[in-house]
């Protein structure tokens, strides 16, 4: 043990042993998870052939790797997860959930039937459509068959090509996700009409049946949620409004629209007198002078000309047409409305009235006045808006927030995951900075009187009755007309250990006393 260490007390080396101590095992945890890798989903869902093939592969790449959920979830170093997919995928090990699509063609030699292939290409199509709805966020398994018919000699009697999908999703889906498995699939088979998918999840519920998807239905569908979505819009802006003006959460709006879908489209046809061109003109012109019947006339019956009449002398024959074409401005207006017009307004808002809560409500005539000008309502539209004072209750004292929703908050939010580890080494450095402290500190007050290499009448290190012996002497030479050189050895004395020459100069008093 060093000799500075040796010259603490013994309360300050059992606390810098055990100070040591709590930093080395601090650093070895902090060590550990700091060289522990964290692990990354590799693959899910996967069945018992394809987990063993994984394994495998693993083990033999010297991989290490995590087991979850009963096996069917794989996890490798974060680091690892696209090189380890991409050494999988060489070696031929791919996960049991993702079916295979055009590869199966690949696999067709020159020999194979007319039933075979078109079986391969279909199992390529549900292929490949189980693929596409992999893609989607909340789809985590998915399956597709397809009923392809035969061509039939006439379009009457030609059978329609119909489709279900069963899926396995990560959560409930919305309508809108189901219309879109129901449009991707419809869009992928030619052939293939909405009306005849049918989607069903894992646990047997029918999400979208064949029939309903309608044409109608499904443009009723898209025009509630237009005007769910108008309506939220509106009400969250009356909202706010009345957030300022009454108080947070003193008010409660609905607005109800009447919206117009439907698309009316007038064509319209105008033309311009003024502006006739000619554009194309024929003229004839026939002239004939001379005896007899001239040339012309209706064919008979027979086909032949008739017979020129002898009996006329002369005859004086003139003929003049003129065919023009004559084109002028025209202009044609096709006008089509767009849908989603407002019909009419109603909007209903409840308020507090002050008479719990103390609050400073305005008049309802007022804040009908401001919810009328911020929506733009029209009476002679039909709009209407009815504005309710109630009492709310006054609000209570702020409520502890549960541990279950704190334990929520932190998994949501990774910072809160590190915090542990951030607090532990935050207490690292405060524990090394109070042990250098405290080592510094127990330095200075044990620091021996190393009087005697500074002066011959210095103070001895040592016990008190050494270090007393030694100032009484060195106080009786300079009572003695003492050295410059001495005199300036007392003062860096007492410079240098004040304490302890106050503590001898007490001592001295009392004795004299």
């Amino acid at each position: 043990m060093p000799a500075s260490l040796r010259s603490l007390p013994l309360a300050h080396q059992v606390t810098l042993g055990v100070g040591v101590a709590v930093l080395a095992m601090a650093g070895y945890m902090f060590y550990n998870w700091v060289s522990t890798p964290s692990y990354a989903l590799l693959y899910s869902g996967l069945d018992d052939t394809s987990l063993a093939e994984v394994i495998d592969e693993l083990d033999r790449s010297n991989v290490g790797y995590q087991l979850e959920a009963g096996g069917s979830r794989i996890l490798v170093p974060q680091q690892d997860v696209y090189r380890v997919r991409a050494q999988l995928a060489a070696a031929g090990v791919q996960n049991g959930s993702i079916p295979q699509g055009y590869e199966l063609l690949e696999e067709q030699g020159l020999n194979v039937s007319d039933f075979r292939q078109r079986i391969d290409y279909q199992r390529a199509l549900e292929g490949e459509l189980a693929k596409t709805l992999l893609a989607m966020d909340p789809i985590t398994k998915a399956n597709v068959h397809l009923v392809i018919p035969e061509d039939a000699l006439f379009a009457e009697e030609q059978e329609p090509v119909k489709a279900s999908v069963l899926i396995e999703p990560s959560r409930q889906l919305t309508a809108l996700e189901v219309e879109t498995i129901t449009f991707v699939v419809a869009s992928s088979v030619e052939g293939l009409e909405p009306t005849y998918v049918t989607v069903a999840d894992a646990s047997g519920a029918v999400l979208q049946a064949a029939g309903d998807v309608a044409a109608g239905g499904t443009i009723t569908n898209r025009n509630l949620r237009m005007t769910r979505d108008f309506e939220a819009v509106l009400a969250a802006d009356v909202e706010r409004l009345l957030d300022s003006a009454i108080g947070e959460g003193m008010a409660t709006v609905v607005v109800r629209a009447d919206l117009y879908f439907d698309e009316p489209a007038t064509e319209s046809e105008t033309y311009d007198p003024q502006s006739a061109v000619t554009i194309k003109e024929q003229r004839i012109d026939e002239a004939f002078t001379g005896s007899g019947t001239p040339p012309g006339g209706v064919i008979g019956v027979d086909g032949n000309a008739p017979e020129p009449d002898d009996t006329i002398d002369t005859y004086d024959y003139s003929r003049s047409e003129v065919v023009s074409e004559t084109g002028i401005d025209r202009t044609v207006t096709r006008t089509v409305k767009a849908p989603g017009r407002i019909r009419s307004l109603s909007v209903a808002v409840v308020m507090d009235d002050g008479t719990e809560t103390g609050a400073v409500v305005p008049e309802v005539t007022e804040v009908e006045r401001l919810v009328t000008a911020a929506l733009g309502l029209d009476t002679t539209r039909g709009d209407a808006v009815a504005v309710t004072g109630v009492a709310f209750p006054a609000p209570d004292v702020l409520e502890i927030e549960e541990p279950e929703a704190v334990a929520e908050e932190a998994a949501a939010d990774p910072m809160m995951t590190m915090l542990p580890q951030i607090a532990g080494g935050a207490v690292l450095v405060l524990v090394a900075l109070a042990l250098l402290w405290m080592t510094r500190r127990g330095r200075r007050r044990s620091e021996p009187l190393h009087v005697a290499e500074a002066a011959p009448n210095a103070l001895p290190p040592g016990g008190g009755g050494a270090m007393e012996s030694a100032g009484t002497t060195a106080l009786a030479q300079a009572q003695q007309r003492p050295s410059p050189a001495q005199s300036a050895d007392v003062v860096g004395l007492i410079e240098k250990q004040p304490e302890e020459i106050a503590v001898l100069l007490r001592s001295w008093l009392a004795d004299r006393r």
